[in-house]
């Protein structure tokens, strides 16, 4: 456990913490936690919390962005929507910049890039204003016409909660970043309906170690995300597909060809794309 042994340290815990009364609560449970529950145990609980709460998220931008879509479509007239189609996307990304800019007054960044900045560079911590300014943003752009995913927000989202949780609860570094993948899986679980890939995912890109530890924690908050998702919209899917033919042994070679097009596209698609936000920055 990191405990505060500092002044600086211990004014930074108050001014998060609030008043010396919920302070000495949170210690006491601290104390109470570490003697009776294990670490293990501990995130294992932590996993549904954070589960739970990405899921959340994730119903909250989704209703967002439909509210702000069928409040601004619903009275169409024929003959002027396509033009407003043509402005709402521009209003959209104005609102979302003066949030920033003069709101939280700091950077928010991509999801998911944020979110390894934070593991490698901030020892997984997040700022608490992230917890609610992906949402407000994302739900302008996207609820105006904006081209972008939602996948992204959600998991900056869900990051930014287990970060601030594992800070409040004085948990190390690992935790936090446990608590970091968590988050991820949750996010990509609740947006997609598909916890296995959303885990897959966590392992994959934000580097989790492959152990009974991680795993089981990790599971239990992609499921808790995903049956959170599937209680408010129900169990459609985003993406149906249905099998009809079988695999054949020799389209493998047609695979491998389509595999390193693929790779080549999405080296160039990221390229252009920080080659674009370079320049509008």
């Amino acid at each position: 456990m990191i405990f505060i042994n500092s002044e600086h340290e211990t004014e930074k815990y108050l001014n998060f913490g609030g008043s010396m009364e919920k302070r000495s609560i949170l210690e006491r449970f601290i104390s109470w936690r570490v003697k009776h529950i294990s670490d293990q145990q501990f995130m294992l609980m932590l996993s549904v919390f954070v589960g739970l709460a990405v899921g959340i998220g994730a119903v909250i931008i989704k209703n967002s962005v439909h509210f702000i879509k069928h409040l601004l479509t619903s009275g169409f007239a024929e003959q002027y929507q396509n033009y407003l189609y043509f402005a709402y996307p521009t209003i959209g990304i104005l609102g979302a910049v003066l949030f920033i800019r003069y709101v939280i007054k700091q950077h928010v960044g991509h999801g998911i890039p944020s979110v390894l900045y934070a593991k490698s560079k901030t020892n997984g911590m997040i700022k608490p204003s992230n917890m609610y300014s992906s949402i407000i943003t994302s739900a302008l752009t996207v609820g105006f016409g904006g081209s972008v995913g939602l996948e992204g927000p959600t998991v900056a989202t869900g990051a930014a909660i287990g970060s601030n949780v594992g800070r409040v609860l004085r948990l190390n570094y690992k935790q936090i970043t446990s608590l970091l993948g968590f988050a991820c899986a949750g996010a990509m679980a609740a947006i997609f309906k598909a916890p296995i890939a959303a885990i897959v995912f966590a392992l994959e890109v934000i580097m989790l170690d492959l152990t009974m530890s991680a795993l089981v924690p990790l599971l239990t908050a992609s499921v808790t995300a995903a049956l959170t998702s599937y209680f408010v919209f129900g169990m459609q899917v985003l993406y149906t597909f249905e099998l009809k033919d079988e695999f054949l042994l020799r389209d493998v070679p047609y695979y491998i060809i389509f595999g390193i097009l693929a790779g080549l596209l999405s080296v160039y698609f990221t390229r252009m794309y920080m080659s674009i936000a370079g320049v509008f920055d």
